[in-house]
């Protein structure tokens, strides 16, 4: 069992009732939904959900220094409001006012001072669409990095050859790397076996390096972890070139497994992005051993429906995932893509 839990990512999504109200943001002829961000971890009283309609607006950071933020959607008289670093903050009614000035998003250099600040001691590293925060080793950040770097042009180059509309990143993308469990269950504290998650709020992906099952398994340990780096690193590109909208929330069969679809990679000769649409080889692996062990049972639709429906997914519910999204992608293309 602590097998399988290790090999669960997580995408951290703010609570179920807001992001489904989100979700529902533009559908026809619906009744105005009344919602509560505290649930979510955001600071705003209940109200009617709204558009944002892109309005920018100035407000203050999380410093309380101002700046020129953008709605990102209404809730009541406040607001949910992208701040230039990439996070969505909630606001009060007197906490912003309608400006004609425009948003510009944080430079890359003036969030890693910050991030710098945040995080004492760490390191920082500027990528093209990245700044990264770490402690760990530099070979551990440098394999992030060009994972990273390299899903990101590939995920946007996929989409645009199969006419899916994307976009360059907005802002830039923080990925947060501790050395040990310990400094990352100090930050956030999770379950035993979350190894990584993107966090839809601050839009940021926080992961470790030196794991237990190191010692015991350092070749399924060196797997689990770059296969962690794309697969958390899969939520928050998907989230930032515009396939997916902050938090909304989608099934959560086709939001991991797309995450899958686009995260597998290869320990071979060089730790590396293998593509989009390439094998999984870690969730091939799990299906194949699940296949197994059901051979003697008639095949009854269970495992699809089972996945299809669930709110929170097993280690075999990300491969049945996997394989639903690659099944569809490849033989139900068109409608898929749709």
């Amino acid at each position: 069992m602590r097998f399988v839990r290790t090999l669960q990512p997580l995408c951290l999504v703010p609570a179920i009732a807001f992001a489904l109200a989100v979700g529902a943001l533009f559908a026809q002829d619906e009744a105005p939904r009344i919602v509560d961000p505290k649930a979510s971890g955001i600071d705003l009283l209940p109200g009617v959900l709204g558009p944002g309609d892109r309005q920018a607006v100035a407000t203050t950071d999380n410093a309380g220094q101002p700046v020129i933020g953008r709605i990102h959607a209404r809730v009541g008289e406040g607001a949910v409001v992208l701040l230039p670093d990439g996070q969505l903050v909630g606001r009060s009614s007197d906490g912003f006012l309608p400006t004609d000035r425009p948003f510009v998003p944080v430079e890359k250099d003036v969030l890693a001072r910050r991030l710098a600040v945040e995080f004492a001691g760490f390191k920082t590293k500027q990528t093209n669409h990245y700044v990264y925060v770490f402690d760990t080793s530099d070979e551990f950040a440098l394999t992030a990095s060009r994972i990273l770097e390299t899903m990101l042009s590939g995920v946007k180059a996929y989409g645009e050859s199969q006419r899916i509309e994307v976009a360059e990143p907005e802002v830039p993308l923080v990925v947060v790397m501790f050395r040990t469990e310990e400094e990352f269950q100090k930050h956030s504290r999770f379950p035993d076996g979350v190894v990584a998650y993107y966090h839809t709020l601050s839009n940021r992906v926080y992961m470790y390096e030196q794991s237990r099952l190191a010692k015991v398994r350092p070749n399924l340990a060196i797997q689990q972890a770059i296969a962690t780096i794309a697969h958390e690193g899969a939520h928050q590109i998907l989230h930032n070139i515009g396939v997916q909208q902050r938090l909304s929330v989608w099934p959560m069969w086709l939001s991991e497994g797309l995450a899958e679809y686009f995260a597998p990679t290869s320990t071979g000769a060089r730790l590396r992005w293998k593509g989009a649409g390439q094998v999984n080889d870690l969730r091939m692996f799990e299906l194949e051993q699940y296949l197994h062990s059901r051979a003697a049972d008639e095949p009854d639709g269970r495992t699809i429906e089972e996945t299809v429906m669930a709110e929170r997914l097993s280690s075999t519910g990300y491969a049945s995932a996997w394989a639903m999204t690659h099944y569809l992608a490849k033989h139900r293309r068109t409608e898929f893509n749709q």
